[in-house]
C-alpha cells in the first residue's frame, strides 16, 4: 500500500497546485448543504472556508474512517460528514494496518465512560456525533508508536468511486498546518488499482 499512496502523491502534484477555472467551479467545487446554512454555530462551516486551500497546499496521506454518517455506506445523493484518524508525520509508518486499529481502538470509547480524561473527552465527542475536530492529538495509548491525529472531515460523492464509501480506508488531503482540514483525495487523482480494489 506504500506504493499506492506515492502514486496517489505523484498523480495529485506538488504544491502549490493550479486547478483550471473549469474544475474549480465544477469538479472540486463542494457547496454547503442545506442544514449547515440552518446551523451558523456548526464549527463544520469552517471546513468549506478551508476546503480551497487544503486543495491546494494539502498534503496527501491515507486517512481511516472512524465514523461516518450510515447514509455514505449507501447509494444515494446526500453528502455527509464524519471522522478521520490519519498522521501527518511518517507516511511510511502510517500504514493501513496502523490506521486501522488506531480508529477501531477510537471508535470503541464512542458511548463509553474512560477514566482518562482525554480518552473520556473523545468518547464524548464522538458520542455526541455534533462536535467537529480539526487535528484533535490521538492519545500515546491509542497510538503508541507515531502520531495521530483526529478531523471532521465532510465525504462528497462525487469524489468518491461508486459515489460512496466502500472501504474505510481512502487517500486524504490534509493542512500540514493549523487548522488541520481533510478531505478525501477526489477519485480523478486515484491509481486505477486503488479505484478497482475500492469498488471490490
Amino acid at each position: 500500500m506504500n506504493k499506492t499512496i506515492r502514486q496517489c502523491i505523484n498523480n495529485y502534484g506538488e504544491t502549490p497546485r493550479r486547478f483550471s477555472l473549469w474544475d474549480r467551479l465544477t469538479y472540486l467545487r463542494v457547496s454547503k448543504p442545506a442544514w449547515l446554512h440552518r446551523n451558523p454555530e456548526d464549527r463544520l462551516s469552517t471546513h468549506f472556508k478551508n476546503l480551497n486551500a487544503v486543495f491546494s497546499h494539502g498534503m496527501v496521506t491515507w486517512g481511516h474512517v472512524i465514523q461516518a454518517n450510515a447514509l455514505m455506506f449507501e447509494a444515494g445523493s446526500m453528502d455527509c460528514p464524519g471522522e478521520l484518524v490519519y498522521s501527518i508525520d511518517d507516511n511510511e509508518r502510517a500504514d493501513p494496518a496502523y490506521l486501522e486499529g488506531v480508529a477501531n481502538k477510537l471508535f470503541r470509547l464512542k458511548g463509553a465512560e474512560p477514566s482518562d480524561p482525554k480518552l473520556r473527552s473523545i468518547a464524548h465527542y464522538l458520542t455526541d456525533e455534533m462536535i467537529r475536530v480539526f487535528g484533535l492529538p490521538v492519545p500515546i495509548c491509542i497510538s503508541p508508536s507515531i502520531s495521530c491525529m483526529i478531523s471532521t472531515s465532510f465525504f462528497v460523492r462525487k469524489h468518491l468511486p461508486n459515489r460512496r464509501l466502500c472501504s474505510p480506508l481512502l487517500p486524504i488531503i490534509v493542512n500540514r498546518h493549523e487548522p488541520h482540514h481533510a478531505t478525501p483525495l477526489p477519485e480523478r487523482y486515484w491509481p486505477q488499482e486503488l479505484i478497482e480494489w475500492w469498488k471490490k
